[in-house]
């Protein structure tokens, strides 16, 4: 065989003779135009590492600082501590807004006792409630996020997971801001309860002044909060998805599901 009639294998650039038919280094049918032959594919390369750069504290008070940072780490390294200390510093305010409402309401009369052990047993039976279902919406939101960035297998639920439980960081801001409002402008109440009928229309009309102050100050808040909320939603679905999935679209739904969220818990 001499030079002339020899050639390269235009699939893995193997020599070959001009009367071979098939590639013996791959098994090219070289009988088929070169053009028809595509090259082989590069080799697969191995998955993107990503050294986690900021511990659980450190993203819990720099995600008010610099979010985008923030958050992409969390959608490059997902993990569940920042949720829990977010949902626990959650029953911790939660525990002081009651003890400060129970600090507004005076029980007098021959029945105080009474009345203020059933009060005090609805309050604590109500913070047991709310933390099991902040857990309870916290799953079942980061399942639909999770659903609906899929477009191809970009995430798992774990990062949607993490991301959608660090962005709950604006709902424990907020609820600070709530309690401190409850201490200034939450009027002091007291019920009497030898006079039921009073104690009734006094509770009345105490409520009327708490639906004035949580439409004129917490619900504003709570507005501004959930904006926060879905704009770090919006920037963990980019980065979770390995920035497949727009900040845009990301805060549209988080948006719409923590709307869906407010609307519900004011009719109910």
């Amino acid at each position: 065989m001499n030079a002339e009639e020899n050639s390269t294998c235009p699939k893995c650039g193997a020599l070959v003779s001009q009367s071979d038919k098939f590639c013996k280094n791959c098994g090219t049918d070289l009988t088929r135009p070169p053009e028809a032959i595509q090259a082989s594919p590069p080799p697969a390369s191995p998955a993107e590492h990503y050294d986690r750069k900021f511990s659980t504290f450190q993203r819990l008070f720099r995600i008010l600082i610099s979010p985008s940072e923030i958050m992409r780490d969390i959608g490059y390294a997902p993990e569940y501590e920042g949720f829990f200390s977010i949902a626990i510093a959650e029953f911790a305010v939660s525990i002081v807004t009651v003890m400060l409402i129970l600090g507004k309401i005076h029980v007098v009369g021959e029945q105080a006792g009474s009345v203020n052990d059933i009060v005090q047993s609805v309050m604590a039976f109500s913070i047991i409630l709310v933390i099991g279902l902040f857990i309870v919406k916290w799953l079942v939101k980061s399942w639909i996020v999770k659903s609906v960035c899929d477009g191809g297998g970009w995430w798992d639920f774990r990062t949607a997971a993490a991301i959608t439980g660090y962005a709950y960081i604006a709902d424990f801001v907020i609820g600070v801001l709530s309690t401190v409002l409850i201490w200034f402008l939450v009027p002091s109440f007291t019920i009497d309860t030898a006079n039921l009928d009073a104690a009734r229309q006094a509770m009345s009309n105490y409520q009327t002044q708490l639906r004035w102050l949580k439409l004129m100050y917490t619900l504003p808040a709570t507005l501004l909060g959930l904006v926060w909320k879905s704009y770090l939603g919006g920037l963990g679905c980019h980065f979770g998805t390995k920035e497949r999935f727009s900040v845009g679209t990301g805060f549209v739904l988080f948006f719409v599901l923590g709307l869906f969220s407010l609307l519900l818990s004011l009719f109910t």
